[in-house]
């Protein structure tokens, strides 16, 4: 047994009784955010319960938050949430999770919110378990705090593991409400995932665009589609214009598609697609999709309610019928009620037009218009949409991903479409595309900055610094510019403020790295910011 703060062995021998029930076998953490409601008794869907529990519109992602309470037994007890997963001996596990108390119902005296990680065996029984304060009377209260603690090994013996969100009140203190949101509860060892995020580009090419690195999908056959994809420089390429061609093409008789996947993970911003050409004479059976995807630890189409890959499209295709509209925007899954709006658009030989949707924490604003992405304007635009439901993408590890596929089976004709340009801009810096026309802030600023490097270039050592408004769990990574990790450099909770961090110029064995450019990526807060920085031999 491991455990912290005020805890009883007898108090969670009695909560093991409230939910020490058969749960049934799962490989991902369901409805992480919150934001899908429960039926039939459980407040929220894919968690069970137990003890005084609610729900909270006042979430740190999305619209709805999980409320814990105390269950007010006037002895030691416990209220809770919680989900188990597939788990193996051995296996370490990472939670994080965003957590706050209220100031009219106060965590007092030796009452914590806490964080459980217990190993059950295949018949459902307790093995072990680990019990982590996430929050005590001493934090502050009405503002999320991130919290994140990484698990010891699973014991022998165990075959699955549940992550509990609960509230342990003492017999001598009034009952506290504790709010938890946008929780993750992912495995330590391979593949992590880090690892999981490129399955389907086992060629290694790259290509640069809009100032960025990108991988080239394949060669292979996988989704969507699934499709043949190609990685070859006749398929998918970029010109003397600094502008992006991709293609789907006959080779030999087989028809293949082309997708390419940024390197970075940008969260929460403005993403702005700038195209050239009549879109609208798109085959109908090619889809040219511009989205963000993450790839999850497993897939199941049972999981699909609740967007398990973080996925939201900006797609032009008429879905294998000439009588449908061109484009939609759309929250993952499409089927949902309220998640699709769909558009026509009709273009001219050779026009520019841009393609945006603004993510934030509890939207995606979503728009198209006629001109580059300063030409945003009333005038120019050709349809608007905001999406405020259930499934806004999450701030894990969605990256962009622009793909143009075969759908219902291939076009009658070869096709191409072309980019001229990506513009990211981050939320909360000043917008290159507002709504009016003039240069504006955008609608809150982020809670963490990283800042340049310094000495850059460099050689040997070099600085990196950091700024976070609230205290964050944050994770601070050095990669090479194939996307690979070379070491973690922060990996830990951290309070508002200014920091620093000095890198050696050594990888996570302690030899030294090559000369050449690295990127170095903060994740805190929600945001996620990527600088780049050259080591100089």
């Amino acid at each position: 047994m491991r455990y912290s703060g005020p805890v009883l062995i007898a108090c969670f021998a009695v909560a093991a009784l409230f939910y020490g029930v058969e749960a049934p076998a799962q490989c991902i953490l369901a409805n992480p955010s919150f934001e899908v409601g429960g039926s039939g008794g459980p407040v929220f869907g894919g968690w069970n319960q137990f003890g005084d529990v609610g729900s909270s519109g006042d979430a740190w992602h999305g619209s709805t938050a999980a409320v814990v309470r105390g269950p007010n037994t006037r002895t030691w007890g416990v209220s809770g949430y919680w989900q188990q997963q597939d788990c193996v001996p051995g296996e370490q596990w990472e939670a994080t999770v965003q957590v706050r108390h209220s100031s009219t119902r106060p965590l007092l005296g030796q009452s914590t919110a806490i964080v459980n990680i217990e190993w059950r065996d295949s018949a459902g029984d307790l093995i072990d378990y680990e019990s982590h304060p996430a929050a005590l009377p001493t934090s502050p209260t009405d503002e999320y705090n991130g919290f994140s603690v990484t698990s010891g090994p699973a014991p022998a013996g165990t075959a699955a593991t549940r992550l509990l969100l609960g509230v342990l009140q003492s017999p001598d203190d009034p009952s506290p409400e504790v709010v938890y949101d946008q929780a993750t509860f992912f495995r330590t060892s391979y593949p992590t995932m880090d690892d999981l995020q490129w399955p389907d580009f086992p060629g290694g090419t790259t290509l640069g665009f809009a100032g960025r690195t990108w991988r080239v999908k394949g060669p292979g056959y996988y989704g969507p589609g699934p499709n043949h994809f190609s990685d070859a420089g006749e398929s998918v390429w970029v010109d003397q214009d600094d502008r992006l061609h991709m293609t789907i093409k006959n080779r030999g008789g087989t028809w293949y598609s082309t997708e390419v996947v940024l390197e970075e993970t940008l969260g929460y911003g403005d993403y702005v697609f700038t195209t050239v050409g009549r879109l609208d004479l798109l085959d109908p059976h090619a889809v040219f999709g511009l989205f963000l995807w993450q790839y999850p630890p497993c897939w199941d189409d049972s999981y699909g309610w609740w967007n398990p890959a973080n996925e939201f499209d900006i797609e032009f295709s008429r879905w294998g019928d000439a009588g449908n509209d061109l484009a939609q925007f759309v929250a993952q899954p499409y089927s949902w009620a309220g998640n699709l709006s769909r558009f026509d658009m009709v273009f001219s030989e050779g026009e520019v037009t841009s393609h945006a949707f603004r993510w934030l924490p509890d939207r995606v604003e979503c728009r198209s218009w006629r001109g580059g992405p300063h030409d945003e304007a009333p005038e120019n635009l050709v349809h608007v949409w905001t999406y405020n439901g259930p499934h806004v993408p999450r701030p894990e590890q969605p990256r962009i991903h622009l793909n143009l596929w075969q759908v219902v089976g291939p076009p009658s004709t070869e096709q191409e479409v072309v980019l001229e340009g990506f513009t990211f801009v981050p939320a909360g810096s000043v917008s290159a595309v507002p709504d009016d026309g003039q240069a504006t802030p955008s609608h809150f600023q982020p809670a963490a900055r990283l800042l340049a490097a310094s000495p850059n270039p460099f050689n040997p050592a070099t600085t990196l610094r950091f700024a976070l408004d609230r205290g964050s769990v944050t994770r601070l990574a050095v990669y090479d510019l194939a996307g690979r990790r070379v070491r973690v450099l922060v990996d830990e909770f951290r309070g508002a403020g200014d920091h620093e961090v000095m890198w050696d110029g050594r990888d996570h064995a302690g030899g030294a790295v090559a000369s050449g450019t690295y990127l170095y990526v903060l994740n805190a807060c929600g945001v996620v910011e990527t600088r780049r920085m050259t080591m100089l031999k």
